[in-house]
């Protein structure tokens, strides 16, 4: 099979004008759906398609943008404070932009109607309070009846029975209502929450840019800080995809030195090495436009794997051309022969990779996926651009002249022979025993790495922290709920707090529905208010306060019979409605452990699923706790799934190879001894495997293949050579194809994004280990097969001899 491929791309190569042309127009059509691409490396955006994710555009397609730009204001001067959060908020309320704001509680909304939402007792207080003050009346205007009564008791009595309503605003409302300033009001809050997904990161800019300028110009001697999901969103990008360029830089300046060194006494085949090397990864770019419109976190990471790989091939192709025109023949056949010669040991090794990319399939991670589906894509086209583009452009240059060569062989004609046959076993033996033991012991002591903070950006926002933690505002994102309408709202509290109680929700605080916000009115209140009314009269209210006064007619005047009749403010329609104006349909429940642990996001999504209406999939959800558990399930449950789909598609093709179990065993056995000791070195620094770093297990398979399986080739190609020779003879391509490896891994290593960090780190040291495993082990299993064959054949020839 691999052999009839090499002979397709040997025939398509006779044709170098037209791949050429080829290859070039499809480079220009790819202008188009690169620049159109999505930048969306949010760790939401990761679950794109996934169920998760799928109640999140729900949701978000009907709440707006879930998250919001949080705005601190501070100065000394509480009234300019407040003006410029009321001036900001009537600005951007009717903006294309902006869902709704909040800058302040409902306090005139809650003090007209607290009696409403007083209980009974409250009520019984109140109305025990007026007949007080009725009978001092009657008592006062009754001649017969003497007040013995000591006039500073008589005040503290009136003074604390005036207090009674304002008790129960206090009682009833700042448990309710978000804390938007200090006591001082020297800090203020304002919650911006977007109309767009808070995956439109120029969405986001554009929002922060009008806002940014409208504090500017209109807050003069006030600081201003930024916090919240949208301004998150704008730090990430700002600080991931100059990055992004950086690291592209430098894996570009890498394989230039890696050209540089392999070329540098033939400089004109840097710029026939570069071009195809560039190529296959903007053709990948252009199909994750085609197939997905996006780039996501993961598949950043593809713009730095792509080239290292394309690196080696060429590295591959260029070494036997070399080795031909040692020859003396012409440009032509020496293509030809390389063609034949290079391109199955490389097109097992590609299709190797591609599996492994393959592989990710199975882990329920859409951004996973579609890594894993562009990385399979792009090891394709490394495998076909590469040998076709880099021929064309050799057969093309070459056709009037031959480039003029100085590379000398560094085949050795003599054979040189490692240890003796028994010492090769030993080491082998003692290797692989202290190998297994490592193996063995740090398998299962590798530990996992649950905190978020150190596997996501963060963001230096210590200032606007600290001082909304003044405030009191809520510093955890709220898990949102959405039912299909207002009427399973009592039912979900009267559940959530019968689970509550029994200790089931041990990492939730509160949750909030409009039925919080809507008194609660029986056939008894209605009585006791309707005693109320008839009980007050110009002359008694002249004996309370003035504030109670005020609001007690403020009640009475707004209070209908019907709870129906009852309206709630604008602002808490607008928080607990949808786009469309259907009331009461979201809820939000606020945890009371801190979600940057993933084991405690793994226990909030699992308590929230004991709420009836979740675990029958009635009710929409999402949340930051959720999201990051529903993140964990599916990497730390499928990822071993996609190590050993991995292993087998690699058995397979090696198989398919060398049709020969014991030759695909020996190709193999390096990696087997890479694995074992990148995981003793893992447990040695004490390094923990994240989210993120475990995907890069995956990849070494597939990474620890290629040279391997260039020198078992090379190998049994050459049967009158031995370990030494072949060794010799491909030294040069190892080390440039070694080294291109590692061009991703140390670009992702000076990521600031600690999760790229971590797969950069596992990802260098596996390559490490298979660096000195390709030559460990191979020499060692090599040249014991050598001596073994040199034993059986004159063993051969003293059986002849006795015979």
């Amino acid at each position: 099979m691999f052999s009839i491929f090499a002979k397709i791309i040997q025939k398509i190569a006779h044709y170098p004008k037209a791949m050429i042309g080829l290859f070039l127009a499809l480079t220009l059509l790819c202008i188009y759906p690169i620049e159109n691409l999505r930048w969306e490396i949010q760790l939401q955006d990761t679950l794109k398609g996934q169920e998760v994710e799928a109640d999140f555009q729900t949701i978000e397609n009907a709440f707006g943008g879930i998250g919001s730009l949080t705005v601190v204001i501070q100065s000394k001067d509480s009234l300019k404070n407040f003006n410029l959060a009321k001036q900001l908020a009537e600005t951007f309320e009717k903006d294309s932009l902006v869902n709704y704001i909040e800058y302040a509680a409902d306090v005139d909304f809650y003090r007209k109607n607290r009696l409403l939402y007083a209980s009974e007792s409250d009520l019984d207080q109140v109305i025990a309070m007026l007949d007080s003050i009725r009978e001092n009346e009657i008592k006062k205007n009754n001649p017969l009846l003497v007040d013995l009564m000591e006039p500073e008791k008589r005040n503290i009595q009136n003074r604390d029975t005036a207090s009674i309503i304002q008790h129960i605003e206090s009682k009833y409302f700042q448990n309710l209502q978000q804390d938007f300033s200090n006591p001082q009001g020297s800090i203020r809050v304002v919650d911006i929450y977007p109309t767009h997904s808070l995956s439109d990161l120029q969405a986001n800019r554009a929002l922060f840019a009008k806002v940014k300028k409208f504090i500017e110009d209109h807050g003069n001697g006030i600081n201003a800080y930024y916090t919240g999901k949208v301004y998150e969103s704008i730090k990430v990008g700002k600080a991931l995809l100059p990055e992004a360029k950086i690291a592209g830089a430098i894996a570009a300046l890498i394989i230039l030195i890696l050209l540089i060194f392999n070329f540098y006494r033939q400089p004109q085949f840097i710029l026939v090495s570069a071009i195809p090397i560039t190529l296959p990864t903007l053709f990948t770019l252009a199909f994750a436009f085609l197939l997905f419109e996006r780039i996501n976190l993961f598949t950043l990471a593809l713009v730095l794997l792509l080239p290292g790989h394309a690196c080696q091939i060429i590295a591959h192709v260029f070494t036997r051309y070399f080795h031909e025109r040692e020859q003396e023949l012409s440009p032509a056949l020496c293509i030809e022969s390389s063609l034949l010669g290079i391109v199955p040991s490389v097109a097992a090794s590609a299709l190797v990779l591609a599996g492994i990319y393959i592989a990710f399939v199975l882990v329920p991670l859409p951004g996973l996926r579609e890594f894993g589906i562009l990385g399979a894509i792009g090891s394709l086209l490394n495998l076909i651009v590469c040998p076709l583009f880099t021929t064309s452009l050799l057969l093309l240059l070459q056709r009037n002249k031959p480039f003029e060569l100085s590379f000398k062989s560094r085949s050795v004609k003599h054979r040189k022979r490692f240890f003796s046959f028994q010492a090769n076993w030993v080491i082998i033996v003692v290797i692989s025993i202290v190998s297994a033991g490592a193996w063995l012991y740090s398998g299962t002591s590798l530990t996992f790495l649950y905190d978020f903070k150190k596997t996501e950006m963060q963001l230096e926002e210590r200032e606007a922290r600290a001082l909304i933690e003044e405030t009191g505002f809520s510093t955890f994102d709220p898990i949102i709920i959405m039912m299909p309408d207002s009427s399973y709202n009592d039912d979900l509290v009267e559940n959530f707090e019968s689970l509550k109680k029994h200790g089931m929700l041990d990492d939730l605080a509160k949750i909030y529905t409009q039925y919080h916000f809507l008194p609660k009115i029986s056939t008894e209140k209605k009585r006791k208010i309707e005693v109320l009314k008839d009980m007050v009269s110009g002359e008694l209210l002249a004996r309370v306060s003035p504030s109670d006064s005020v609001a007690i007619i403020e009640m009475l005047d707004s209070y209908e019979n019907d709870i129906k009749d009852f309206e709630l403010s604008e602002n808490i329609r607008r928080k607990f409605s949808d786009k469309n104006g259907n009331s009461g349909v979201f809820a939000f429940i606020i945890p009371s452990s801190d979600p940057t642990n993933g084991l405690t996001c793994r226990h909030i999504a699992a308590q929230m699923k004991t709420l009836e209406g979740l675990h029958d999939k009635e009710f929409k959800i999402y949340g930051t706790p959720i999201l990051r558990a529903s993140l964990l399930d599916a990497i730390l449950g499928n990822i071993d799934k996609s190590i050993g789909l991995g292993t087998i598609l690699l058995w397979l093709i090696l198989l398919i190879f060398y049709n020969k179990l014991s030759r695909a065993f020996f190709t193999i056995l390096p990696s087997l001894f890479a694995m074992s000791w990148v995981t003793t070195l893992v447990h040695l620094f004490d390094i923990q495997i994240s989210a993120y770093s475990s995907i890069a297990f995956v990849l070494l398979i597939g990474a620890s293949v290629d040279s391997s399986l260039q020198l078992w080739s090379a190998y049994y190609e050459k049967q009158g050579g031995n370990a030494w020779t072949v060794l010799n003879t491909k030294l040069i391509a190892i080390l440039v194809a070694q080294a291109a490896s590692f061009i991703g891994a140390i670009a992702m290593l000076l990521s600031s994004h600690p999760g790229i960090k971590g797969i950069g780190l596992i990802t260098i040291l596996g390559l490490v280990c298979i660096f000195v495993s390709q030559f460990t082990i191979y020499p060692l299993v090599a040249s014991t097969l050598d001596a073994y064959r040199i034993l059986k054949k004159a063993k051969h020839r003293h059986e002849r001899l006795i015979r």
